[in-house]
């Protein structure tokens, strides 16, 4: 497979007309792909084994597809749920983005740990705007400081490593 190995990534939004290229090398299978049980590729499967480790938590936190899904997911719950932060909004935008993270609706227990989360980052993101800044990358949501985007995206990229949108049953 794949020759050298090699791949130019695209630039602009050429580099987002399909969901995932990867290349694929019988011989040395990609750690990431190991790490979310793919299949040996040698052999039939009727079935994927399916489990949940660590690694696959590590994993997404550090790979740059996982962090650019965070920042547009945040700019998206940003934008469609427009207003000035706010214990309305936040419920909202909380409660939308875990609808859609995980196809069900938060307990309070959940809600109450998300939102003290997105305080803390608030806080720091205040504190540290360069870091805000590079967090956010170059999606911003309209009408929004990149101190609160960035408190966003650190939320969310919690949503998406939460065990129920890593593994569906």
């Amino acid at each position: 497979y794949a020759g050298g190995g090699k791949y130019q990534l695209s630039k602009g939004a050429d580099r987002y007309r399909r969901g995932l290229y990867t290349f694929f090398r019988r011989t040395a299978i990609d750690p990431n792909l190991a790490t979310f049980d793919c299949p040996d590729s040698s052999m039939s499967r009727a079935k994927r084994d399916r489990s949940n480790n660590p690694l696959q938590a590590l994993a997404m936190l550090e790979n740059e597809v996982f962090h650019e899904a965070a920042q547009a997911f945040a700019v998206r719950l940003l934008n469609d749920v427009p207003g000035a932060p706010s214990e309305a909004t936040d419920r909202e935008r909380l409660e939308r983005g875990f609808q859609i993270a995980v196809s069900r609706s938060m307990a309070l227990e959940e809600y109450r740990q998300l939102a003290e989360l997105l305080a803390e980052a608030r806080q720091y993101y205040r504190e540290h705007p360069k870091e805000a800044e590079a967090l956010c990358g170059k999606r911003t949501a309209k009408n929004t400081e990149p101190s609160e985007q960035a408190a966003w995206v650190a939320t969310v990229r919690v949503l998406l490593n939460l065990d129920e949108f890593v593994t569906r049953p």
